[in-house]
């Protein structure tokens, strides 16, 4: 399930992206595009962490995308969209990163914020604020126990940090700049979100080229998380694949039981 749902729609039908046949790019392109992309960062040196942040974004666009392509149904449409065609943050995160998990986002945490705060006297353009706080509180969870059998503490909090601030800034964003497309929205936007990724790889002791992952450490026995969390039971769940069917789970019956209350 978790690498043929790679949209959540058996739950919640996502329509972020526009239908395939309205596309205005073509898939297998932009693939090869962002590949030349990164090929061309593995060839600088690799003590930067702006390059490993960069290499970071575009190794989760290749993965994704890769497995998109044979994976997905003939509806099906793109996972990502073009990401240096990206103007802003909200465009960014709406618009041009993956789509996965638009629909949990959406179902568990945002909607739920929206319709709640809102009965409590919380003006609505707040509540609609918290909400997609509140969305990238969610993504954040889940990234660091996905990533807790492979990073230590140190680098988890920071990737708390770098969803939460991203939700606050889009917050920001929105509030300052409304739907108004302006080329200092894009460079701002640029900016900031490389200055927060660059901040994030500082700490996420990420290896320096390909060549150095510690593919054993990944790929390898569960033990190796104890060395991040002593003291800690070792158990299923401490894998990230399982980590991420786990997550499913919870938004799942999460999801229905919002269902019920608002509908």
């Amino acid at each position: 399930m978790a690498f043929t749902e790679l949209r959540y729609e058996s739950f919640t039908p996502n329509h972020i992206r526009v239908a395939k046949d309205l596309e205005a790019f073509s898939e297998p392109m932009q693939l090869a595009v962002h590949t030349g992309i990164f090929i061309a960062l593995q060839s600088l040196p690799q003590i930067f962490p702006t390059v490993l942040a960069l290499e970071v974004l575009l190794s989760i666009y290749i993965i994704w995308t890769s497995m998109q392509l044979v994976l997905r149904y003939k509806t099906s449409p793109a996972l990502f969209g073009p990401l240096y065609m990206a103007d802003s943050l909200t465009g960014f995160w709406s618009e041009s990163w993956h789509n996965a998990f638009a629909a949990p986002c959406q179902s568990v945490a945002y909607e739920p914020i929206r319709k709640l705060l809102p009965q409590w006297g919380i003006p609505v353009p707040v509540a609609k604020g918290l909400g997609i706080i509140s969305a990238f509180m969610l993504m954040a969870i889940f990234h660091i126990y996905a990533l807790a059998p492979i990073l230590p503490r140190s680098s988890l909090v920071r990737i708390g940090q770098f969803f939460f601030l991203n939700g606050v800034a889009m917050v920001g964003e929105a509030a300052v700049w409304g739907r108004k497309k302006h080329w200092l929205r894009r460079i701002l936007a640029w900016t900031f979100e490389l200055a927060l990724a660059t901040w994030t790889a500082e700490a996420a002791h990420i290896p320096n080229g390909l060549s150095r992952i510690p593919w054993a450490d990944i790929c390898g026995p569960p033990e190796d998380f104890c060395a991040h969390w002593p003291g800690r039971a070792v158990s299923l769940y401490d894998f990230p694949v399982w980590s991420f069917v786990g997550f499913l789970g919870v938004a799942t019956v999460m999801s229905e039981a919002g269902t019920l209350v608002y509908a």
